[in-house]
């Protein structure tokens, strides 16, 4: 979601790695892409470099299951409240 991708981007620009996980795969990665537009959109208003685009997006990674979460020192849950 919304909540999530952006915690996630202002993590990796931070210089934190990230793991990027959402209902399914499919999910996680389409949060990904959303991110990039994002950098994207950054650079073209000369906000931030293009390199540091690059490697803020390079530091977030789609993971499915929360198996993958057992060695990260921190894990921020943002999910719908239903």
């Amino acid at each position: 979601g919304q909540m999530g991708a952006g915690i996630a981007q202002v993590s990796a620009q931070a210089g934190y790695a990230v793991l990027l996980s959402d209902v399914d795969q499919a999910r996680a990665e389409a949060g990904k892409a959303g991110i990039a537009k994002q950098l994207a959109r950054a650079v073209e208003k000369e906000k931030i470099a293009a390199a540091d685009a690059e490697a803020a997006l390079g530091r977030i990674a789609c993971v499915g299951g929360t198996d993958a979460f057992a060695p990260c020192d921190l894990v921020i849950e943002a999910a719908t409240e239903r």
